[in-house]
């Protein structure tokens, strides 16, 4: 969105966005960079390459002339480098089983989540109402987080600071699954959840920039001041400028990309919370002219759902180009949340109260009025 179109926005004056903003710029103007496939669990490993390189209790330190030092799977040499580690985790974290560890990142680890609030009230769609949040005191402490978060908006958009998200949280689950509080097959179940999120980036470099600018945002919060900000940013600038320029880090290129049956237009990363207040099921169906082709809604109706296990709003979706043959081939059509298909077309969230029966086509005005609509066999 266009900065002039913005509103609450007041960006806190600091200069900590011009170190990322040219470095995005500098790999902007570099050719660009060929995707070299690779497998989910090396993918996982690359994405956690800054959290790799801390020193932890009990983890077998990095060996440099490895060539799969970023990739290979963190270690804990013995049963008593395991307890180290595991107590370490406890003791700083709270982490201790697989449940702590997830409730851990959901809570603590959500940088991200807090950029998503600041963009719906900059964006002029505030998720919840700023009046009610808790005292003055709390509601002070947002508007401060929110416009030291704006100065990185216009150039991190939608990417906010999920990088330093994934990178974070798919750390930890490395560390949980070296000292064995959690199985292989957990640590690829839970961390199938941040390669589909990291999907949103289109290179490593993208995903560096939104990593500093997280960890900037993450020290800021936590009470740094002016010059732990800088000191913190030199560091991150350093690592994931190392690892840009790493042939075994980040400079190959290597990404793994998940087979989807269709390729949506908007990435699962790129679904923002849109859809408030809403009671009810949020099930709907759309045709690949809205979600694959991104031709918006031209036509929907909402029919009464049959009952069964599905939670159907009984909302229908189309771009209005469909053909009637088009639309009776089963495989032009997906299932879908209404909050993403308001990600699509925002403008459905004026009618979505609209009762079973009611038809809307798109008019010249851009804005949905009402049609006739007969429930189809």
């Amino acid at each position: 969105m266009d900065i002039t179109q913005l509103t609450d926005f007041t960006p806190q004056k600091t200069g900590l966005e011009r170190a990322p903003l040219e470095l995005l710029r500098y790999y902007e103007q570099q050719p660009p960079q060929t995707r070299i496939p690779c497998e989910a669990e090396e993918f996982l490993g690359l994405l956690a390459a800054v959290p790799t390189m801390r020193k932890v209790p009990g983890v077998a330190p990095l060996r440099e002339d490895d060539p799969a030092v970023f990739t290979d799977l963190p270690v804990c040499p013995g049963q008593r480098a395991q307890k180290e580690c595991r107590d370490h985790l406890a003791q700083v974290m709270g982490v201790t089983d697989r449940q702590t560890l997830v409730e851990f990142c959901n809570r603590e680890i959500c940088c991200q989540n807090h950029y998503i609030d600041f963009e719906s009230f900059w964006e002029g769609r505030p998720l919840f109402d700023l009046g009610e949040m808790g005292d003055d005191k709390e509601r002070e402490h947002f508007r401060l987080f929110r416009d030291f978060a704006a100065q990185f908006y216009p150039f991190l958009q939608r990417h906010g600071f999920l990088a330093w998200d994934i990178s974070e949280c798919v750390g930890y689950l490395r560390l949980a699954l070296a000292c064995e509080l959690i199985t292989r097959e957990e640590y690829l179940g839970l961390g199938s959840h941040w390669i589909t999120q990291a999907q949103t980036f289109e290179s490593w470099a993208e995903y560096a920039v939104s990593l500093v600018s997280g960890q900037l945002y993450w020290n800021f919060i936590h009470g740094a001041d002016q010059k732990q900000l800088r000191e913190g940013e030199e560091l991150f600038m350093n690592l994931v400028q190392g690892l840009l320029t790493d042939e075994k880090a980040w400079q190959t290129g290597r990404w793994f990309t998940p087979p989807q049956e269709k390729p949506f237009a908007i990435p699962a990363a790129d679904i923002r919370p849109m859809l408030q207040n809403w009671e009810g099921p949020r099930g709907c169906f759309a045709t690949d002219q809205v979600t694959v082709m991104n031709a918006g809604v031209g036509f929907c109706y909402r029919e009464k759902p049959e009952s069964g296990e599905y939670p159907d709003s009984g909302w229908r979706f189309f771009s209005g180009q469909e053909s009637q043959e088009y639309v009776d081939d089963f495989r032009n059509t997906s299932a879908f949340d209404l909050n993403t298909i308001a990600n699509y077309d925002p403008e459905i969230l004026t009618i979505l109260d609209a009762p079973y029966g009611s038809a809307f086509g798109r008019g010249q005005d851009g804005k949905f009025h009402p049609e006739p609509f007969e429930p189809q066999e």
